[in-house]
């Protein structure tokens, strides 16, 4: 059944789906009619294209349109239209590629015109086309595109697309794909609008489509009741190209319903109007029949009938493909002889102009002051583009400083995190493998619970010197006040796992400072080292930490445990290493005198110098 609506749906095309553009001199009556060009020769062409394509005179539609085409190379609008009914033309020839080319020059055209009637229009010959080379799936997008475009209050100078169109070719592409609700209410949509309008032709095609949509849904009593309305329209109008679908489809459904004796008769009385108005029936559709008429005998078991009937379809085809392939040719001559017409008229136009715009510059040329003013603009130039590349080549310095210095920072911060990775990490892990292979050597009298605890805990720590490294390169962890919480936070969680008791003062404000990657690390490490030997050395019941800002970034660590006997002690208590640290980032370590304990101070300037 979808073979039959195919080979319907080609037939429906080219008798009432597409836009009737000659088939009459004004718009539909839901249409608003614009008042045509101002200019009278433009107006007569367009009607002498319409009359020729009303008349499906291929070549002469052409040569008018092509010739008005060269006279309206400023004229929007005008060329729009022209586009529009030349694509058309090339449609009916079957030239795919060349009538895209137009609807998409057409399309840029009514873009910029804001015309969305024009728009609807170029979109709905788009899905046409697409459905000519059997690609309803991409032709349905550029209908469903036209039916959105498609404006409440539509007006034209000359015949374009009207709503019932795109609505009769939805319904009748969806039928072919098998949506058939949505192609019923399509297709109604299209018999409302058409009735509508007053347009008989329109209507009983769709008639003729939801008879073809009652066939395939295997309806035979609906399918027959559509066919005889859409013949009874077609005969009223003396349209006979819709009349003989409207039989043949009839007989069809009587087949399809089993009612053999009917069904020959039906296409007995659908052979005979075609026999009668032979005259005034296309090839397309006599070919339509003929195939139909095949199907429809080869079902009610006639085989001598089908093999007749598909003999006529072959030479009716033979006829039509043989006339297209003639048009066809016909029609690319002349449209390349068209474009070479529009491409030497454009070359004139050009050639024209450039001698219009050198006969402006001797005209100022002679009137200009002379040589002196000459020289002097040259002067002027040079200078100025003296100027600029001087400019641009002190900009690429700095550029390439800038760079540099990045790479340059960026090398010292992998540089410093591979020392880091190695010293830390490498140790660790060393020290790590190290005690495991005792473990496992014969006879070792090592506790090996006490040495698992150990192993966990070293392994808990070099965890830890991973996640303070990672925190270093963070550059979302660069403000002033994330570095004074995340050593608050390490300094609260390492005394705690130690069982010393820490007071925190860092009430701040702190401004609104990024700290570079050296020295966030830097401090934190400081401040790491200092608890470490708190923890280690100083036998200590308390520790303070104090934070504050004051033209710079104050550290200070107090603990009332042991206590050191300067700045240069024993460098096993890490001072050294603190210092040389602080002095990375041009900061300082004080050793502030107490009675008891340790008070250390740690003091980064961070506000008087540019950070990383």
């Amino acid at each position: 059944m979808t073979a039959f609506v195919r080979a319907c749906m080609c037939v429906a095309v080219l008798i009432g789906m597409v836009p009737p553009l000659g088939a009459q001199q004004r718009v539909g009556r839901t249409m608003r009619q614009l008042p045509p060009f101002p200019d009278a020769d433009l107006h007569r062409r367009m009607e002498g294209i319409l009359l020729q394509m009303d008349a499906f005179h291929a070549d002469s539609a052409l040569r008018l349109i092509n010739e008005a085409l060269v006279r309206t190379q400023a004229d929007e609008e005008a060329r729009c239209y022209l586009l529009s009914y030349r694509a058309e033309v090339l449609y009916y020839e079957g030239l795919f590629n060349e009538a895209m080319r137009d609807l998409d020059a057409c399309g840029a055209l009514a873009d910029r015109l804001g015309d969305s009637t024009l728009m609807a229009n170029v979109l709905n010959m788009k899905g046409l086309l697409h459905e000519n080379i059997q690609d309803n799936r991409l032709a349905l997008p550029y209908l469903r595109a036209a039916l959105r475009l498609f404006p409440q209050r539509p007006e034209a100078r000359y015949p374009v697309t009207e709503l019932h169109h795109i609505h009769g070719n939805l319904g009748t592409y969806l039928t072919t794909l098998g949506a058939h609700g949505s192609a019923e209410w399509h297709l109604r949509r299209s018999l409302a609008l058409a009735e509508e309008a007053g347009v008989g032709r329109a209507a009983a095609v769709a008639w003729w489509g939801l008879g073809n949509l009652a066939v395939q849904r295997h309806r035979a009593d609906s399918a027959l009741h559509r066919y005889d309305r859409s013949f009874a329209i077609a005969a009223e109008h003396a349209d006979h190209d819709i009349g003989v679908d409207a039989l043949v489809g009839r007989a069809r459904a009587l087949a399809v319903a089993a009612r053999r004796e009917d069904a020959l008769r039906a296409l007995e009385r659908a052979r005979a109007y075609l026999l009668e108005n032979r005259s005034g029936i296309g090839l397309v559709t006599q070919r339509n029949f003929a195939r139909v008429a095949s199907a429809t005998l080869r079902q009610l078991g006639d085989v001598q009938g089908a093999l007749a009937d598909l003999a006529d379809w072959h030479r009716i085809d033979s006829t039509i493909t043989a006339r297209n392939i003639r048009s066809g040719l016909a029609a690319q001559d002349e449209l390349l002889r068209a474009d070479n017409d529009l491409e030497v008229e454009r070359l004139e136009r050009q050639r024209i102009a450039a001698e219009l715009d050198r006969a402006r510059v001797v005209r100022l040329f002679i009137l200009a002051i002379g040589g002196l003013l000459l020289g002097v603009i040259v002067v002027i130039f040079l200078l100025v583009s003296g100027r600029q590349k001087t400019r641009r080549r002190l900009a690429e310095s700095e550029l390439m400083r800038e760079r540099q210095n990045r790479t340059i920072a960026e090398l010292r911060v992998r540089e410093q995190v591979g020392r880091d990775l190695h010293d830390d990490l490498g140790v660790g892990l060393s020290g790590l493998k190290l005690r495991s292979e005792m473990a496992l050597m014969p006879g070792s009298r090592i506790d090996r619970e006490a040495l698992l605890r150990e192993q966990a805990r070293r392994a808990e720590e070099l965890m830890a010197s991973m996640r303070h490294i990672i925190w270093a390169l963070q550059d979302d962890q660069g403000e002033l006040a994330d570095l004074v919480a995340y050593i608050n936070n390490h300094a609260r969680t390492y005394l705690a796992e130690h069982g010393i008791p820490l007071d925190v003062k860092a009430d701040g404000p702190w401004p609104s400072l990024t700290v570079g990657t050296t020295e966030r690390r830097n401090c934190f490490l400081v401040v790491k080292e200092a608890l470490h030997n708190i923890v280690k050395h100083a036998d200590a019941t308390r520790v303070t930490l104090v934070l504050r800002w004051s033209e710079g970034l104050i550290i200070e660590v107090i603990d009332d445990g042991r206590g050191l006997s300067g700045l240069n002690g024993s460098s096993g208590n890490g001072l050294p290493n603190m210092r040389k640290r602080m002095a990375g980032i041009g900061g300082g370590v004080e050793l502030v005198p107490v009675g008891r304990g340790t008070h250390l101070r740690f003091t980064v300037p961070l506000g008087q110098r540019k950070l990383a």
